[in-house]
């Protein structure tokens, strides 16, 4: 009897350990199957992704800088919306050691119907020109953006000398004492100019190419280039320059000519084609400057 008692001790004792055992196993199983479907990434893994995050990133730097690159390769035109709306009467040199002065900066002339202000009508059509020029792939310094400024003649050609850029578009209303008098003209300093001799000759060259170019879009009669020594914003140029008269405000049609959206918007891109025309003719482009 003690032998069959000890014996069913035994076997209990036996089937306990079985039942553990498949318990165990099973456990075992799911922890098996749970790190197959997420599966700790091992040293060499982390290390690879960690190389590729790098790397794009690099690629990223890289890429902005060839952006930024292209950007600064571009040829920047500097434009000078004439005039403002703070007369500055003080006297300044019309050139670099130059003993004869000048008032620093006017309001301009006025239209004989509109009675609008130059400096309203040259931003206005800057800033179409400086769209017009970034729409053709040109980087633009804007010497002002607002009527409400303090910036003398020569401080313009100063800010645009310093702004890196390569050309000045100088924008301005032209005014006689004659009703009848009208069209466009360019105005450049002469070859014998005392304070920008080494711009003369190709500031001359952009001023042809944009009278030109401007009336060609417009209709408005060509007046051709009028060289000068007289003019501070010229003066103190370090780049070529040009200063734009797009019309006469004291002619009844083309003051109202000049302050039309559709006219100011035909000035801008035959300007724009005058700078076109000028960078051909020197054989550069925008992405090879």
């Amino acid at each position: 009897m003690r032998g069959i008692k000890g014996m069913k001790k035994i076997w209990k004792i036996m089937i306990l350990c079985m039942i553990l055992c498949f318990f165990c196993a099973g456990c075992s199983n799911d922890d098996e199957m749970i790190s197959e479907d997420h599966p700790k990434p091992t040293t060499e893994k982390r290390t690879e992704i960690i190389k590729q995050k790098t790397t794009q990133k690099k690629n990223e730097v890289t890429v902005d800088q060839e952006q930024s690159k292209q950007q600064e390769d571009r040829i920047k035109i500097a434009i000078d919306a004439g005039h403002q709306k703070k007369q500055m009467s003080e006297k300044e040199a019309i050139g670099p050691g130059s003993d004869k002065t000048k008032p620093m900066v006017s309001s301009g002339t006025e239209g004989v119907v509109t009675k609008r202000t130059e400096y309203q009508v040259n931003l206005e059509v800057s800033l179409k020109l400086k769209s017009a020029l970034i729409a053709r792939g040109y980087n633009v310094y804007m010497i002002r953006e607002t009527n409400d400024v303090s910036l003398s003649n020569k401080k313009r050609a100063l800010m645009a000398n310093e702004s890196g850029s390569d050309i000045l578009l100088r924008i301005h209303c032209n005014s006689a004492d004659s009703q009848s008098a009208n069209g466009a003209l360019t105005m450049s300093p002469t070859l014998s100019n005392p304070y920008c001799r080494s711009i003369a000759a190709d500031s001359q060259e952009l001023s042809e190419c944009v009278v030109s170019t401007l009336c060609r879009r417009t209709g408005a009669v060509n007046r051709g280039v009028t060289q000068t020594d007289e003019m501070t914003g010229i003066n103190w140029s370090k780049i070529p320059v040009t200063i734009v008269e797009m019309g006469f405000m004291s002619n009844p049609e083309e003051d109202q000519k000049l302050s039309d959206n559709h006219y100011q918007a035909m000035l801008a891109e035959g300007i724009a084609d005058g700078v076109d025309r000028y960078y051909e003719r020197r054989g550069e482009k925008n992405e090879e400057k």
